[in-house]
C-alpha cells in the first residue's frame, strides 16, 4: 500500500520538481537552504522534512518510470 501512496504523490509534477531542486540544493548548500527553498515553494513542510532526513528516505524510480529522478 505504501508504493500506491507515493505513485499518488508522484502525480504532482510541479511539487515533484520542486522536491528534486530542493535535493540538488541541500547537496550543493547544505540541508537548511533546501529546507527554505522547499518551503517558499510549497512543498509541505513533513515531505521535506523526510526527504532531507536521509537517504533511506529517498524514492525509488518506479517500474513504469513516473516519477523517476531527472
Amino acid at each position: 500500500m505504501k508504493n500506491e501512496h507515493f505513485a499518488e504523490a508522484r502525480a504532482d509534477s510541479r511539487m515533484a520538481q520542486c522536491v528534486d531542486t530542493g535535493v540538488k540544493v541541500s547537496m550543493a548548500d547544505g540541508v537548511t537552504p533546501a529546507l527554505e527553498f522547499m518551503l517558499k515553494s510549497g512543498v509541505p513542510r513533513e515531505v521535506a522534512m523526510r526527504v532531507l532526513s536521509g537517504p533511506r528516505f529517498i524514492r525509488h524510480p518506479s517500474p513504469s518510470g513516473e516519477g523517476a529522478p531527472g
